[in-house]
């Protein structure tokens, strides 16, 4: 049944009532809260009109200073489920979510709600928690959460890895970088781990170190690509968390052996805080940037976490994000060529309560 998708009005009240009523037995939106959403800033509610009728609405909520984006309330009259309605109502809402600067949609869904997580599993959300106890009667929330790309597709020129450690993200966006200048250069788990030897911190928090932008720029440059690095701190970085002073003791001869060695292979270093148009500028030379975040976005943890940014659009940069959380069933197309707008982007690229920021700038050599 063809519906036709629009911006809820303050007369489409009624219907919103009636639909909610007839398809929630509890927790349900009141008359005053369809009136104060539709018309308040940080919502965004969507009618599906069909055969004369509201058929479905979608209710999208913005946080402020959020890239995410949440599916609040979404309903379908029950005399006119399994007709697509719903779908085309979904793929609706992403798309306002997209064009309010979101990268992700995430929602809670009644766990006996069958039909409506067969909805949000065939359109590409996966499952990422539950919350016991959420709605009035005690059932469960189970949590869905999906990459909004827009028309960004998941292909790209620059070949995508997926790391097989929890701590070698640098090594795998380096590889990257590796197979997109050189196409005979197949990324492999032995060379992942070999990268990871050459460039580690030794120690990071708990468990085996990460790495830091001065071991990454030099195995870079031994491998043959021609670098750059921008930094906004001197000295031995992530030292806060790390309380042992004997780690840090050989954490901080690792880093001054990795300054030594960029600057006898004079490799540039900027000292300063780079700026979008820093990236912006160096992709579009052509080259990559293996780019410091925090985790906290990507997926909820405050943790350093290295991406590479490989394109940008006009309005969002691309990045492949080496990480794949197998657990939550994620696969190449939640993490290769995902479009973070600007602003978000500059907000994850820190790290740290001092907002360390990192880049290396890689691209092919110049040397003989």
């Amino acid at each position: 049944m063809a519906a036709d998708i629009r911006t809820a009005r303050a007369e489409d009240v009624d219907a919103l009532v009636a639909i909610e009523n007839a398809v929630f037995p509890g927790d349900r939106i009141s008359r005053r809260s369809f009136r104060q959403l539709i018309d308040h800033e940080t919502a965004e509610a969507l009618v599906a009109e069909a055969a004369g009728k509201i058929a479905g609405y979608a209710m999208v909520l913005f946080r402020k200073g959020s890239g995410v984006a949440r599916l609040y309330s979404f309903a379908i009259a029950p005399d006119l489920g399994g007709k697509g309605i719903g779908r085309g109502l979904l793929d609706a809402a992403e798309r306002v979510a997209y064009a309010h600067g979101r990268m992700m949609m995430r929602l809670e869904v009644r766990e006996d709600n069958l039909r409506a997580i067969r909805l949000y599993e065939q359109n590409g959300y996966r499952r990422i928690g539950q919350e016991p106890d959420y709605y009035e009667d005690g059932m469960t929330a189970l949590r869905y959460e999906k990459m909004l790309r827009g028309e960004v597709p998941i292909t790209t020129k620059v070949p995508f890895y997926a790391q097989t450690c929890d701590f070698t993200c640098g090594p795998c966006c380096l590889m990257m970088a590796m197979a997109n200048f050189d196409r005979k250069f197949v990324p492999d788990p032995v060379m992942e781990i070999r990268l990871w030897r050459e460039a580690t911190t030794i120690f990071m928090m708990s468990g085996p170190g990460g790495c830091e932008p001065f071991g990454l720029a030099v195995a870079a440059f031994e491998a043959g690509l021609g670098t750059e690095i921008l930094v906004s701190a001197e000295g031995a970085l992530f030292l806060q968390s790390v309380r042992s002073a004997e780690k840090r003791r050989v954490m901080e001869l690792a880093q001054a052996d990795f300054r030594a060695r960029a600057d006898k292979y004079a490799i540039p270093v900027a000292y300063r805080p780079f700026g979008l148009d820093d990236i912006r500028a160096r992709l579009a030379e052509g080259k990559l940037a293996l780019v410091l975040i925090s985790g906290f976005i990507m997926f909820g943890k405050k943790v350093p976490h290295w991406v590479l940014a490989i394109g940008d659009d006009g309005g969002h940069i691309l990045i492949h994000d080496p990480w794949i959380e197998d657990e939550q069933r994620e696969t190449a197309s939640d993490a290769a060529n995902i479009p973070v707008p600007y602003d978000i982007f500059m907000r994850m690229a820190q790290f740290g309560a001092d907002g360390l920021r990192a880049a290396i700038i890689l691209g092919k050599s110049a040397r003989k």
